[in-house]
Parts: C-alpha cells; sequence; structure tokens
C-alpha cells in the first residue's frame, strides 16, 4: 500500500515558521515541541534561569517552552545574516561557526542558561556555541534543549546530513536507547552542563499528523 511519509523536520526546521504544511502550521507545532521540552525539565528553575534560543530556528519552541516554565526568553545569540546553513556545508564549518552568532554578555554574564536547539546534526555548531556562550558572553551554566529527537542516520531523499560516521548522537548510543546517562556524556562531549532530547513520540504529537504519515527515518533508522 502506498502512504504518505511527509519528511517532519520541514516542521521543525527547513519551512518557514509561517507556512502550513498538509493544513499543520509549522509555528503551532513548533511552540508545541516547546511545550513538550517544558513538561520534561527536571532542572531547578530560579530568578538566575533564562531560555535562550538559537536563532532563528529555534524561537518559537523556546518561547513556548519558556512561556510555560515561568523564565525570560532572551536573545542572547545575535546572527551575522552572511553566514549559511553550517550543517549543509562541509568546508570550514568550524570557522563559519565562530563568525555565525555573536554572544551578547548583557544577557549571559553569570546566567544559568536554557539553551534551545531546533536539532543536533554534526554537533560543530553546538559546540562552538557553548564555548563562545561560556568564554565571550559569561554564562555560569549551560543547559542544552534539543526540539527534536537525536538525529541517528542519514537523508536518504535528497537532504545532504553525510555519513552516520560524521553524525554527533550514533557514536554514543550504538544499540542503546538513549538514557540520561547517554545524554549526560554528551553533554560533556558538547561541554554542556546537561542536555535534553525529545522524545521520538512527541514529533508526531507537535505536529498533529499521525506517526504513520510522517517519514522520521533520521531519527528511527527505519
Amino acid at each position: 500500500t502506498r502512504r504518505k511519509a511527509h519528511c517532519f523536520f520541514e516542521w521543525i526546521y527547513f519551512a518557514n515558521v509561517a507556512s502550513t504544511l498538509d493544513e499543520r502550521s509549522v509555528y503551532l507545532s513548533r511552540t508545541q515541541l516547546g511545550m513538550h521540552l517544558a513538561q520534561q525539565e527536571t532542572l531547578d528553575i530560579d530568578e538566575n534561569t533564562i531560555v535562550v534560543p538559537v536563532p532563528d530556528t529555534a524561537k518559537s519552541a523556546a518561547s513556548a517552552m519558556a512561556y510555560q516554565l515561568n523564565i525570560p526568553c532572551l536573545e542572547g545569540l545575535m546572527r551575522n545574516r552572511y553566514v549559511g546553513r553550517t550543517f549543509i556545508e562541509s568546508n570550514d564549518r568550524a570557522d563559519k561557526v565562530r563568525t555565525k552568532f555573536t554572544p551578547l554578555p548583557e544577557v549571559f554574564k553569570g546566567r544559568r542558561v536554557l539553551l534551545v536547539e531546533d536539532s543536533i546534526v554534526r554537533s560543530t555548531t553546538m559546540k562552538g556555541l557553548i564555548d563562545q556562550i561560556r568564554t565571550r558572553g559569561g554564562a555560569s551554566e549551560i543547559h542544552v534543549r534539543v526540539a527534536c529527537p537525536p538525529i541517528i542516520a542519514p537523508c536518504f531523499y535528497g537532504i545532504d546530513m553525510s555519513k552516520i560516521s560524521e553524525l554527533f548522537a550514533p557514536r554514543f548510543m550504538t544499540g542503546h536507547d538513549l538514557t540520561p546517562e547517554i545524554e549526560q556524556e554528551m553533554a560533556r562531549a558538547l561541554g554542556a552542563d546537561s542536555l535534553r532530547y525529545l522524545p521520538v513520540e512527541k514529533l508526531h504529537q507537535s505536529i498533529g499528523i499521525e506517526a504513520e504519515s510522517l517519514c522520521r527515518a533520521c531519527v528511527t533508522g527505519e
């Protein structure tokens, strides 16, 4: 039987936030991802805790998460609009990360930061960001929250995510389901204080389309 398999990554990353795909709003889907991130948050929230999105695709999820947790969502990272998408471009990706964002010390200094990202593919951007937020921004703690499950397989339908060996998550998850221990190991590798991913089932719940009608191959391997 033929079935639909719409790429879930459209709602998470690729589509314009003002788009509607298969009658589902990209903006509302991303806010739902943020609500789910807030619901699974275990960190003790205090007056020193802030949410900061990685511009631009994580903004909707970050603001929804912050609203749920009743803490500020601040734009601490200013994007250089002349630098392209780093996960697709393979040359000098690390150099581009350094010029891609400028962290604002006025936002980060001495703060405990919930850094919200739409996904982690190769991890180059995230590692570079965490380093900059600590050294140039002056954050005291950085807790990465990803509005997507771990990317464990390349895309076979034309998105250039390259080989499995170049992806961040598989080297930690060989033959294992994601556990808090594995997430902590990943956090250490990135230089973060902690890391939390969204579970796979939260994707179709957030988008509002049954799982069978979505292609989730890059997060399930199927």
